[in-house]
């Protein structure tokens, strides 16, 4: 073997898998962050209206977190038969492996159809929508009007 001629792996070989190697690390390292991005948004059909015209609504929103970090949502709108309104609140954290139920509220509606409500909501820069069905909803004051979503707001966590 003359002395020109390498035995085993070369320096540039080693300095290219090094290149390599580096990307793959950091992408590897957003993933949780991405899984975060499918988090379950239930719209789930209990709703209330308040009274007087124009209406507000309120509807129950299920969130659940079965992920070991925090997750923001961002409500943005609420679309009932065609019409958006902004939500109140507009964003909820939702602590690491919890099911969050929270009351969410939008208005001025000009009256009180029945009809199909859509929530779009973003998590990690991805927006989405959950969407319900709803009829004859019930007051939220007045001698048993039947309103279980009479607080605002309302929120409550079980670990999951």
């Amino acid at each position: 073997m003359s002395e020109n001629e390498q035995t085993g792996i070369s320096r540039r070989t080693v300095t290219k898998a090094m290149a390599w190697a580096v990307p793959a690390v950091a992408v590897a390292s957003t993933v949780p962050f991405a899984a975060a991005s499918y988090v379950p948004v239930e719209l789930t059909g209990i709703a209330c209206k308040e009274p007087g015209n124009p209406k507000y609504y309120r509807f129950q929103v299920v969130i659940t977190n079965d992920n070991p970090y925090p997750v923001t949502v961002e409500f943005d709108q609420l679309d009932i038969e065609g019409v958006k309104r902004d939500v109140d609140p507009t964003s909820t954290t939702v602590p690491p492996n919890t099911k969050r139920t929270i009351t969410i509220r939008a208005g001025l509606y000009g009256d009180s159809a029945n009809g199909t409500a859509t929530l779009y909501y973003t998590i990690d820069g991805v927006q989405s929508t959950a969407a319900t069905g709803f009829n004859d909803l019930p007051p939220t004051t007045g001698g048993g009007a039947g309103c279980t979503l009479q607080t605002f707001p309302f929120q409550s966590d079980v670990a999951i």
